[in-house]
């Protein structure tokens, strides 16, 4: 009855033993927010905190559609065809971007271009 019981108290300590080291450590993921960057980042900003999200931009639009965004969209000869259509698409970005935060900047996919 004794080797029993001390067999079962061993086993019960090894247990415990193996039970610690075999736990593993909690992984933290920290991600940007996405209204942050839209809010703080939005375009003539130059701030280094804001060139992810810029290089996203240049990534996913031609410069003539980043023209008409965030400049004088009505000098540019594709403004009656082309405005409403690369509003959409930034509006979507935005969107994208305010669900999952900002992208990796090496995995980047140029989901929306045409």
């Amino acid at each position: 009855m004794k080797r029993t019981a001390l067999a079962i108290l061993l086993c019960m300590a090894a247990n415990s033993i193996w039970a610690e080291e075999d736990t593993l450590q909690p992984i933290v993921v920290e991600r940007i927010n996405g209204h942050r960057v839209i809010t703080d980042c939005s375009p003539p900003n130059d701030a280094p905190p804001c060139s992810a999200f810029h290089a996203l931009i240049r990534q996913n639009f031609t410069t003539r559609e980043i023209g008409m965004l965030f400049g004088a969209a009505t000098a540019f000869q594709e403004y009656p065809t082309g405005y409403s259509f690369a509003r959409e698409r930034y509006a979507n970005l935005l969107r994208d971007i305010e669900e999952y935060g900002m992208p990796v900047p090496g995995a980047v996919n140029a989901v929306y271009r045409r």
